[in-house]
């Protein structure tokens, strides 16, 4: 209890944790209000919940983004001001510092998607045309998309613990979320391997936000394997962020 609530203080007493919730929040209240505005006059699409729904979708891609640059300049921070050394130093063993700092990391992740979901779904209640219900599948797409900001502030945390460089996690969270992915399976589909689209980290997190709905998509996984391999994804990159800062010399 005593490391998670010293984690807890490291991270409310840097200014980065509010500062990058509010984009995430300000464009999801923003989407949702558009999408519910403009859902009339587009017409019916074959999505539960109708046109309104993207702007739930790009809400909860805009949380997911910002969610994984603060985990990883939460990751890494402590390695650019050294303040890691003492962690390790005061504590009994590093393993418990590491997994504090995820299981807190996690913490606050699941409330800027609390908070990210919540104002969308109320702008798509108010705003929208025509009645805007939270169906089943409506909540299973907010259920998935709380499982997805998670894992993507796990994969946060992990390239900042692995990197040992809040920049330099955060630029590769940055660049590969819109331009990394699309180049590596370009240059994979020229070499002749196909379908890898499918098991990319963005892919596979389009898919669990789905909920079921691209299952009939080509280039997407079904469900429930989308969220699996996602959770693959998380495991894999934390996994190896946790030893290296247990095999990483301190001094």
């Amino acid at each position: 209890m005593n490391l998670l609530t010293a984690e807890v203080r490291k991270v409310t007493s840097l200014r980065f944790w509010w500062a990058l919730a509010l984009p995430p929040i300000l464009v999801g209240i923003f989407t949702s209000t558009i999408a519910s505005a403009i859902s009339e006059s587009v017409g019916e699409v074959d999505v539960e919940g109708g046109f309104a729904t993207f702007g739930l979708y790009v809400s909860l891609g805009f949380a997911m983004a910002f969610v994984a640059v603060f985990a990883a300049v939460n990751g890494g921070t402590e390695f650019r001001h050294d303040t890691i050394t003492t962690s390790f130093v005061t504590a009994s063993g590093r393993d418990g510092i590491i997994g504090a700092k995820f299981a807190v990391t996690a913490l606050f992740a699941l409330g800027y998607g609390l908070v990210v979901e919540l104002g969308s779904v109320v702008c798509l209640m108010l705003f929208s045309p025509t009645a805007f219900a939270l169906s089943g599948h409506i909540l299973a797409i907010l259920l998935a998309g709380l499982l997805a900001v998670v894992l993507w502030s796990l994969i946060g945390v992990g390239l900042g613990l692995l990197l040992g460089s809040p920049s330099w996690a955060a630029i590769v969270i940055v660049a590969w979320y819109p331009f990394g992915e699309i180049i590596v399976i370009s240059i994979l589909e020229g070499l002749g391997i196909h379908n890898v689209s499918t098991i990319t980290p963005a892919a596979t997190t389009l898919a669990t936000l789905t909920a079921g709905d691209s299952d009939s998509a080509p280039y997407f996984m079904s469900w429930p394997f989308a969220p699996i391999v996602l959770a693959l994804w998380a495991v894999a990159v934390a996994a190896a962020g946790w030893w290296r800062t247990r095999e990483r010399d301190i001094g």
